[in-house]
Formats: structure tokens, sequence, C-alpha cells
């Protein structure tokens, strides 16, 4: 098999170790390896730096333990490395930020520590980045606005903490930023704004705080906003409004007070409203009639207004 550049054997119950030789004696010319959704066990060996040809290494979802291998950062040919999905711990190898020609990395649901290397911010092709539902905290550097190509980031359910950096608004290709489920406290940027291309904003279940800019409104191709269970006070921006493509919008549990803006119920494409849980009072505005809201929660404010009435016109558009 000594001219086999293509070993693809997901989605099997392949249960067994790598061999610390795979790649010596006759896959060296190997370029993809898939193994994803087996249940293969023990160690990631280092030896598998002797697969220099590799482009795309998936070992998703298996039953792999211990480091993730520092050798890693000499499969300088990698454009996609993921090894989420396993029971991976230690921190991220600094090593990892030589993989310049890498497109995607995948490390999430593992029990990785510590905080992000300072060298993935350097990693000039990076684009998919999920390091999810790990255990790694700190502060997200100011240096993310360095990472232009990047497009999406996954770092939901971990213990990351500070400020959201202002210098993610230089990201002009953004698609989706999901952090929700950490310790990120301080305001939102206004800088958010300059994010246009972005289709998904999850930032639910942290400690952000003060106004939530108005020039949110300018993410005119967002179809879902999560900003539920923070601390955000002040009014509701009509910016909303402008978003169009809008069609999940969670807001609940939080401090915001003022009147819903009736801009946000002429969304024809909104789906889901949930602004329960805050301090929104005065009265419900007609436009609450849009035809295209399938689920409303608005329970546990100050509104008035005349309920049934607006229900019958709810119902009867």
């Amino acid at each position: 098999m000594s001219s086999l550049e293509v070993l693809s054997l997901r989605n099997n119950s392949l249960s067994s170790s790598l061999p610390l030789d795979k790649c010596i004696h006759n896959l060296d010319r190997l370029r993809i390896l898939r193994l994803s959704y087996n249940e293969m066990y023990g160690e990631i060996p280092s030896s598998l730096e002797q697969c220099s040809q590799l482009e795309f290494l998936s070992l998703y979802s298996n039953e792999f333990d211990g480091l993730v291998p520092r050798e890693f950062g000499n499969l300088t040919k990698l454009q996609t490395l993921n090894i989420g999905a396993n029971k991976l711990t230690g921190d991220i190898p600094e090593e990892i930020g030589r993989l310049t020609n890498l497109q995607g990395l995948g490390m999430s649901s593992n029990k990785l520590k510590g905080s992000l290397p300072a060298t993935i911010y350097s990693m000039p092709s990076l684009q998919y980045v999920d390091f999810a539902s790990n255990e790694l905290s700190g502060p997200l550097s100011t240096h993310i606005g360095n990472m232009t190509s990047l497009l999406r980031i996954g770092l939901e359910f971990n213990h990351f903490s500070g400020n959201i950096p202002k210098e993610i608004g230089r990201l002009g290709n953004f698609e989706r930023l999901s952090m929700s489920g950490n310790n990120f406290s301080g305001s939102l940027p206004r800088e958010i704004g300059n994010l246009t291309t972005m289709f998904g904003l999850f930032l639910h279940s942290n400690a952000l705080s003060g106004h939530i800019p108005k020039e949110i409104g300018r993410l005119i191709n967002l179809e879902e906003m999560q900003l539920e269970v923070n601390n955000f006070d002040g009014s509701l921006p009509k910016e909303i409004g402008n978003m169009t493509l809008l069609s999940y919008l969670w807001l609940n549990n939080n401090n915001l007070s003022g009147d819903i803006p009736k801009e946000i119920f002429l969304l024809n494409n909104l789906l889901q409203l949930n602004i329960a849980s805050n301090q929104l009072h005065g009265s419900l505005p007609r436009e609450i009639a849009n035809p295209s809201i399938q689920d409303l929660w608005l329970h546990f404010n100050n509104l008035s207004g005349m309920i049934f009435y607006l229900i019958f016109l709810f119902h009867n558009g």
C-alpha cells in the first residue's frame, strides 16, 4: 500500500489504538486520513508527524485520550485538523501555530484546559475554528483582529472571561460568532456592527452588560441572534428593525427596559421572539399581529394594553 494517498474508515466500529509506525513504513504518501466516528482509543501517537504529506486528518468522535501531540506542528501541509469529541486533556500546544496552511481546526468536546496559545492568532489561512465544550479559560486576545481569513469561531461552553475585543470588528468576511456559556463581561462593542456578512451571533449565558449598541442594526444578513441570560440594560434599539433576514431573536433574562419598538414586529422573516424576563413596559404595539411569528415570549415584564384585542389581531391578521 505504499502508493496509498487516501484512507477513509469513518463511521465503522473500529476499536483499537493507532499504530506507532503507521507512516514510517508504507503510508508515507498519505494525504487524507479519515478515522472519525469509530471507537478508537489510547493516545494519539506523536509518530503521526511521519505522515508529512497529510493535508486532511480527522479523528473526530473516538475515545482518544492523553495530550494533543506537539508534533502536529510538523504537519505543515495540513489544511484540516479535527480531533474533536474525544477525551483529550492538557493545553493546546503552541506548535499548532506552525500550520500556516491550516484552514479548519476542530478540538471541540474534549477536556482541554488553559488559554488559547498566542500562536493561534497568527495563522494566516485559518477560516474555521471550533474549541467549544472544553475547559479553556482566559481572555480573548485583541490579536483576533489579525485573523482576517477567519469566517467562524466556536468558543461556547468554556470558561473564557474578560471583554469581547473591539478588534473583532476587523473580520470583514465573518459569518458566525459563538461564545455562549462563558464568563465574558463588559459591553458589546459597537464594532460588532462591522460584521455585516455575519448570519449567526450567539453570546447567551455570559455576564455582558450595558446597552445593546444601535450599530447592531447594520447586521443585515443576520438570521439568528441569541443574547439572552446576560445583564444588558437600557432600551431595545429600534435599529433591530433593519435586520430583515432575522428569524430568531432571543433577548430574554436581561435588564432591558422601555417600550418594545414596533420595528421589531415588522420583521417579515421573524419566527421566534423571546424578550421575556426583562423590565420592558408600555403598551404592546398593533404590529404584534405580524403573521410570520410562530413563537412569542413576553412574560415577566411590565407590559400593558389591550392584550386580548391584540391576540385577536395576531390570529386573524
